[in-house]
């Protein structure tokens, strides 16, 4: 392992590598802290030039950005009460209102120093586990794998927000699609309609460059019809929150284990932690419970802990069983099957150097970052007064040219317009889209080995739920379900009675 590090510093710490990640660093801060945008709409914009790139460099820029991205979302959070992350919404409830009673300075240097605190620990882990994790993950068959699958979608469609139903719609969408282009056992054509821009499918890449680059844009501009207004606000500088942190220190802990726990599980993310660990500090902070909501410094460490734990967290799944932790991870894959690197239990045998010299820039990242955030804490108010109507009409053209690039003709074009409807037709209907993003992404992997499975099996079917392994993915994935479907109904029993009392 320590080889594969000291030849990952060498060739990070050259002059190109220590300038890719920088830039990444401050491209996510920047991302990050506006609201409505993030660290993904800027790493799936980047994608189709990572054709042309080094790996080792594109994979690199792509964890910088991420790192920066998921630790800047504090920023408009504390100094505007919007959240510039969907992870960061939980730090709203007492970072602003420290600014609003004129002291942003106080939770800003607690939530910068509370991101390498997540960031760093959950990075460590995450290296220290690929290696024991990969070598589990070869033992396994397709029996495992494709219950590993189907875990995964399941965890998503059961723990996200909304309707079952239409989160199972979403994955049936995913996978109606993903049938589209070569059988991935015989390679054989299925639904071309005879149409060769069919042949290879939907690329994945254009998929989210409409999904989630254009709509999120088209939505954003459609909500905002000026610049958000934080150019009045003083941030004087960094001030070092050492009692702060000596004081939540056990909020801290807990609020970390929370962080990389969830981010482990596939599909929750980091707004699920956040959110879980403000919720349990609160509760159990009885001393000062009253404070919450109006300013305690602890609703700003356990966020903001939890936020950036899962960072490392999401990383072990993806890079060694090839499941992705989050939708960010998705982009992680992407950038890996452009360059013909697969993830997954064998990645730790045919391209360790990679899985190492990912984990050594996003160390590299988490130290850049807390660095930029330190020194530029004064210039936070002006990361989040950039002219929306200048930003947002560049941002849906390089999607475009981006989708372009990738197809290398107007299909892959087309193809990004309609997975831009597709997405707003989701969100008007109310489906999640990340069932179906993360269906589409595991669609081809579960067929393969279901398939795989049913051809070297003596029993059929069967065999899925007598092999120990697969047998408590397939379990624990309908528990997920059923309880999804079981708890909201006796919830709204509960409120039915409540209510008939009162009356």
């Amino acid at each position: 392992m320590w080889q594969y590090i000291l030849e990952s510093l060498q060739e990070l710490a050259s002059v190109t590598g220590v300038l890719y990640i920088l830039l990444g660093s401050i491209v996510g801060l920047l991302f990050g802290s506006l609201p409505g945008l993030a660290g993904g709409t800027v790493m799936v914009m980047l994608l189709p030039i990572t054709y042309k790139m080094n790996p080792v460099l594109a994979l690199a820029l792509f964890i910088s950005i991420h790192i920066g991205s998921t630790s800047g979302g504090c920023i408009g959070s504390i100094l505007l009460g919007i959240p510039g992350t969907s992870s960061s919404m939980a730090t709203v409830w007492d970072g602003y209102e420290f600014t609003k009673q004129g002291d942003p300075v106080r939770p800003l240097s607690v939530a910068v120093v509370c991101n390498f605190i997540g960031t760093l620990p959950s990075i460590l882990i995450a290296m220290a586990a690929a290696k024991f994790l990969a070598d589990w993950g070869v033992k396994l068959g397709p029996w495992e794998y494709a219950a590993m699958c189907f875990c995964a979608v399941a965890m998503v469609v059961g723990l996200s927000e909304g309707n079952l139903v239409k989160g199972i719609a979403g994955v049936g969408l995913a996978i109606l699609l993903c049938s589209i282009g070569p059988d991935p056992i015989s390679g054989r054509m299925r639904l071309t309609f005879g149409s060769m821009y069919l042949y290879d499918g939907f690329n994945i890449i254009n998929i989210m460059l409409g999904m989630f680059a254009a709509k999120i844009i088209l939505l954003e501009y459609a909500r905002r019809s000026k610049t958000s207004d934080a150019s009045k606000i003083k941030v004087r500088g960094f001030k070092w929150p050492g009692k702060d942190i000596a004081d939540n220190f056990g909020n801290l802990v807990r609020s970390f284990l929370t962080g990389a726990f969830i981010g482990f599980l596939p599909g929750l993310g980091a707004p699920t932690s956040t959110v879980i660990a403000y919720s349990n500090e609160r509760n159990l902070d009885r001393k000062h419970k009253e404070l919450w909501g109006h300013g305690h410094i602890g609703g700003v460490i356990a966020p903001e802990v939890a936020n950036n734990a899962g960072i490392g967290g999401a990383m072990i799944p993806m890079l060694a069983l090839g499941i992705p932790g989050d939708a960010i991870m998705v982009q992680f894959l992407a950038v890996m099957s452009i360059h013909g690197v697969q993830s997954g239990p064998m990645l730790m045998t045919t391209n360790p150097e990679m899985v190492y010299m990912l984990y050594t820039a996003a160390i590299i990242a988490a130290i850049f970052v807390l660095a930029v955030e330190v020194g530029g804490m004064p210039l936070f108010p002006k990361f989040i007064s950039m002219p929306y109507h200048f930003l947002y009409p560049a941002i849906i053209v390089i999607s475009f040219v981006g989708a372009y690039m990738t197809a290398g003709n107007l299909m892959g074009v087309i193809v990004t317009l309609c997975a831009c409807l597709l997405g707003l037709g989701m969100d008007y209907f109310g489906v999640p889209t990340t069932p179906f993003i993360m269906m589409f992404i595991l669609s081809s992997l579960l067929e393969k080995n279901i398939r795989q499975g049913l051809n070297y099996s003596f029993n059929g079917v069967s065999d899925f739920f007598t092999r120990p392994v697969s047998l408590a993915f397939i379990v624990v994935g309908v528990v997920v379900l059923v309880l999804h479907t079981v708890l909201p109904a006796i919830k709204a029993s509960k409120a039915k009675k409540a209510a008939a009392q009162e009356e």
